[in-house]
């Protein structure tokens, strides 16, 4: 599948949710939900500055801080602008927290079990990466993602819209921001794992187990495939 140079753009698609919601049922959130939509424009259309720090800094390094900037520092930026928050108010409203951090990270190791299977069963076969750099990165970068889809489309859109609209858009923004995964049985995984980090995330407004679970996700299979394969 050829992904073009805004590989992560049919994401934005799952943005019109928020919005549709908001001029039909909740107008007095309108504004806050365009400007998380044009947060999201941005990601897209910078998202190519991954792949030029991985030119200039390397290319494990580069995609982790260019993954940073976009799915951490803008949103986190444009929140303390709507809300005029503290940013330890804005982590903690965003699910960086202490309070049920134990039950998160317990749901979230269970949730990896089953996406651990998943994966292993959809790529079963393939030569997984052993790279000790490559696979920190891949385990850190895990929170940037979640810190979007999670913290912002999830926690942040249910307190200024719906919880029923911030679960549809938080899942479908995750699968959508992966294409790369649409033509192949990886796909489940996403979507599996997209909805069941929702879930903990929903429950224990607490980002850190999810991951946590997303980050090993990401490593585990690929160490299991380097020994097998």
């Amino acid at each position: 599948m050829t992904l073009g140079i805004f590989p992560i753009a049919p994401m934005l698609l799952a943005l019109l949710l928020p919005i549709i919601y908001c001029l039909k049922w909740k107008k007095d959130s309108l504004k806050k939900v365009v400007l998380i939509f044009i947060c999201c424009i941005l990601i897209v259309l910078f998202y190519p500055i991954t792949t030029m720090l991985n030119n200039y800094i390397g290319p494990n390094l580069g995609y982790f801080l260019g993954k940073l900037i976009l799915f951490t520092i803008l949103p986190l930026i444009t929140l303390l602008y709507l809300e005029k928050w503290k940013i330890r108010d804005a982590l903690v409203k965003l699910g960086i927290r202490k309070r049920n951090l134990g039950k998160s990270i317990i749901l979230g190791f269970v949730v990896l079990v089953i996406t651990v299977i998943i994966a292993l069963i959809c790529c079963w076969g393939t030569k997984g990466n052993n790279s000790v750099l490559w696979n920190a990165v891949m385990f850190f970068d895990a929170f940037n993602e979640e810190f979007l889809f999670r913290g912002v489309l999830l926690l942040y859109l249910w307190k200024i819209t719906d919880i029923k609209v911030a679960y549809a858009t938080s899942i479908l923004a995750f699968i959508l921001a992966h294409p790369q995964h649409f033509s192949s049985l990886f796909l489940v995984s996403t979507i599996v794992q997209g909805t069941l980090l929702a879930i903990i995330t929903h429950r224990t407004k607490n980002i850190i187990g999810p991951w946590i679970s997303h980050g090993f996700n990401r490593v585990i299979p690929q160490l299991l495939r380097a020994l097998l394969f």
